[in-house]
């Protein structure tokens, strides 16, 4: 699998990842919510696996960190059933997660 591949297929799994984080903190009262954190954190370790393949460079970053919100917003937008607060915390949950992937940490 090819470099831009790779950072397609992760940025998918990061979003899912994403995704799943949000809705463990912005519906935190519901019987799903530690499910969800947990399925962040597996997602998140899965993603990381396939970065750690390449070398990434700042372009690289800034191309990645794009496709993840572009996808990230159709994503919260498409799940009605997460409370709405879910596009406050969106930009900062992004950049915590990039910092935990390392690889991007510069960008």
């Amino acid at each position: 699998m090819g470099k831009r591949k790779t950072m397609e297929q992760a940025a998918n799994i990061l979003t899912q990842s994403l995704r799943h984080r949000i809705g463990s903190i912005v519906n935190d009262h519901e019987v799903y919510a530690s499910k969800y954190a947990k399925d962040a954190e597996i997602l998140l370790s899965e993603a990381k696996k396939m970065l750690e393949k390449y070398h990434w460079n700042a372009d690289d970053a800034q191309l990645f960190k794009k496709m993840v919100e572009r996808k990230l917003k159709q994503e919260l937008t498409e799940k009605t059933f997460l409370a709405e607060r879910k596009f406050e915390i969106m930009d900062e949950e992004i950049e915590k997660m990039l910092k935990e992937c390392q690889i991007f940490a510069s960008s």
